[in-house]
Order: structure tokens, then C-alpha cells, then sequence
């Protein structure tokens, strides 16, 4: 008979209780370890790397799925392979939509205070990113990637430099996990793509993030057009040349 902790897990997650769906994972993992406990903490975790979990974390979680009697090595590597690629689009989602409300936030008053907490709309919001390697048969797609930390951050390099670090981390140890595996189908490779990929999105990001700060990339421009209007032409004319 299934133990009913997975059940409650498995809800849990789609509902983005993590904490609760953690718990009942344990307590599964108590009564009768299995492949489907330890994967779904493991995936639980993935879904919160920008908040308080380590991908060192997710692949201890894997790696004693794979060490089961019986287990099916190649379907697990797989599945951890998507969900790390799941978390990775959904992180460069939140971060690419941060960073473009960190820029229309600074530009949008002359001394423009930006705020914590412009990420409370990016599960909403996020922008769509292509390529997505994500397998059809991931059972919790519908769940969503813990915002995090990012929901206290108002600087655009900031935002940049935690995704970009979250990334390169689950990069590095999907890697490592399947240093020993014979696994290189076309999911392994297409990952391996995707997360360079992933990176250069979130460092040109940061870049526009950065040029867009500087003082005539604001509203600062129009002031000193109005009160030093020598100053002033000259920030229009380095806009004009930024935005070309």
C-alpha cells in the first residue's frame, strides 16, 4: 500500500508548500526509503535554490534514489536533468523580468528610490525564455520555482549575480552527478547548451541593467537640460548612442 506521505507530498509541491512537502518526504523516507521519496525531496529542494537549499543538497537526494535496489539509474538521471533545467529557465525568467522593472523603476522619477520588493509580481510575470529542454513527462511542471531571495532585491547586479550563481552551481553538479553515468543522449547535451546559453542571457541582462543606471539613461537628463543645458545635450546625445 502507498504510504500516504507521498500523496501529501507530491500535492504539497504543486501547491508551493515546500516546507510541508519536505516534511512529508521525511517522514516517507522514514517508514521505507524509496526511489519516488528520495527524487521528490530532491526536486522539492531544486525548487528552492534561490531561497535557502543547495544544489549539493538536490544531488544527495538523487544520488541515494539511484542507490536503491532496483532503480532505474537512467530514468532518475533524466528526471533530475529536467527539473534542473525546469529551475534554471524559470530563475532567468524572474530575473530577466526583475531586471527590466529595476530599469523602467530608475528611469521613471529624476531620484528615483527603488524599493524592495519589485519581484512579488515575477511568478506572474516572468517573460518566457526559448529552449527549454524540460521533458513532457515531468510530473510537477505545473509547480512553481520559489522566487526567494529575489524577492528583496531592488539592484540589478544583484538580481544578475544571484541567478547567474545558481545556475553555474546547478550546471556544475548535474555535470559532476553524471561524470560516472554512460548517459550522453540528447537531453545531457542539450542541457549542457542550454545552461551557457542561460548564462549569457542573464550577463547581457546585467550589462543593460548597468548602462541603463548611468545618470543619462534617467530622468537626471532632463534636469540637467533644464538647469545646465550643456550637460544635459551631452547625456542625450550618450542615450542616442546606447540605445542605437
Amino acid at each position: 500500500m502507498k504510504d500516504f506521505n507521498l500523496d501529501k507530498a507530491f500535492m504539497a509541491v504543486k501547491a508551493q508548500r515546500y516546507e510541508e512537502a519536505q516534511n512529508a518526504y521525511e517522514a516517507a523516507l522514514q517508514k521505507s526509503p524509496s526511489v519516488e521519496a528520495w527524487t521528490g525531496l530532491g526536486i522539492c529542494k531544486l525548487f528552492q535554490l534561490l531561497s535557502d537549499q543547495t544544489m549539493e543538497e538536490v544531488v544527495y537526494c538523487f544520488n541515494q534514489a539511484r542507490n536503491i535496489e532496483g532503480a532505474d539509474k537512467g530514468a532518475i538521471e533524466l528526471q533530475l536533468i529536467s527539473y534542473s533545467a525546469l529551475v534554471a529557465e524559470q530563475g532567468a525568467s524572474y530575473c530577466i523580468t526583475l531586471i527590466d522593472e529595476i530599469i523602467q523603476a530608475e528611469k521613471s522619477v529624476a531620484n528615483s528610490v527603488i524599493t524592495a520588493g519589485l519581484a512579488a509580481g515575477l511568478a506572474s510575470n516572468a517573460k518566457t525564455l526559448s529552449g527549454s529542454i524540460v521533458s513532457g513527462t515531468v510530473a510537477i511542471a505545473s509547480a512553481g520555482v520559489a522566487i526567494g531571495k529575489l524577492g528583496q532585491i531592488s539592484n540589478h547586479k544583484t538580481a544578475g549575480n544571484l541567478v547567474f550563481k545558481m545556475i553555474t552551481e546547478i550546471h556544475a553538479q548535474i555535470t559532476n552527478y553524471l561524470i560516472d553515468s554512460s548517459n550522453e543522449n540528447y537531453e545531457v547535451l542539450a542541457f549542457n547548451t542550454r545552461m551557457i546559453e542561460l548564462k549569457n542571457i542573464i550577463s547581457e541582462a546585467s550589462v543593460k541593467g548597468l548602462n541603463s543606471s548611468k545618470w543619462y539613461n534617467t530622468s537626471y537628463v532632463w534636469v540637467w537640460l533644464i538647469f545646465f543645458w550643456p550637460v544635459g545635450v551631452y547625456g542625450l546625445i550618450m542615450r542616442s548612442k546606447n540605445n542605437s
